[in-house]
């Protein structure tokens, strides 16, 4: 069992070996086990406890059952498994997103409607959100509606949120509008569209 550090570089997310990070969660991870075995068709569970030093920016780790045993697979592939579980720390109330203009890809013989947009966690703490994007014809009315998948964004990630609408809409203008929900917070932004 080990932990490390899961911080965010360029918008994206880095597994740090435990005490390279200064004031990390990881170096302070106490497991009940070091090491178990785990046999087939068997399962095992350990404890891990963390204490979040005064002062970090970090806001998660994770614990790893690193697997040891290699597994043979055809011809000469080796393998081992692995298995973590992602812990995140909430330390004050600074929570916020900001977003990206929405992208719209349009519909086809062989592919629906894309509508994607770009989250960014510009606050201190994570947060886990979702959303849905309703398209509405000319007239301002709902044609319909697709949900975006939920994540969670930690300090400084940006990822994008997708949705697909599956109907077939008629040539026409429309508008999209993208809401987000995290906290006690909802945040829309709209992109208008033609489908020829």
């Amino acid at each position: 069992m080990i932990a490390e550090d899961v911080v965010v570089r360029d918008g994206k997310r880095v597994f740090v070996a435990a005490g390279e990070t200064p004031g990390g969660i990881a170096a302070t991870a106490v497991f009940t086990q070091k090491e178990v075995v785990v046999k087939p068709l068997q399962s095992s569970s350990v404890g891990v406890t963390f204490t979040v030093p005064p002062e970090t920016r970090l806001r998660a780790a994770v614990a790893v059952f690193r697997g040891l045993t290699g597994i043979s697979g055809r011809g000469a592939v080796k393998m081992t498994a692995s298995l973590g579980a992602l812990f995140t720390f909430t330390a004050s109330e600074n929570f916020r997103i900001e977003t990206s203009p929405i992208a719209v890809s349009a519909q086809s013989a062989t592919a629906n409607l894309g509508i994607s947009q770009i989250l960014t966690n510009t606050g201190s703490e994570p947060v886990v959100t979702d959303g849905v994007a309703a398209v509405l014809d000319e007239a301002g009315a709902i044609v319909g509606k697709a949900s975006f998948e939920q994540q969670r964004l930690l300090p400084g990630e940006r990822l994008p949120f997708r949705a697909e609408y599956s109907a077939e809409l008629k040539a026409g203008r429309y508008r999209v509008l993208a809401s987000f929900q995290y906290e006690a917070t909802v945040i829309t932004d709209s992109s208008d569209f033609t489908v020829p």
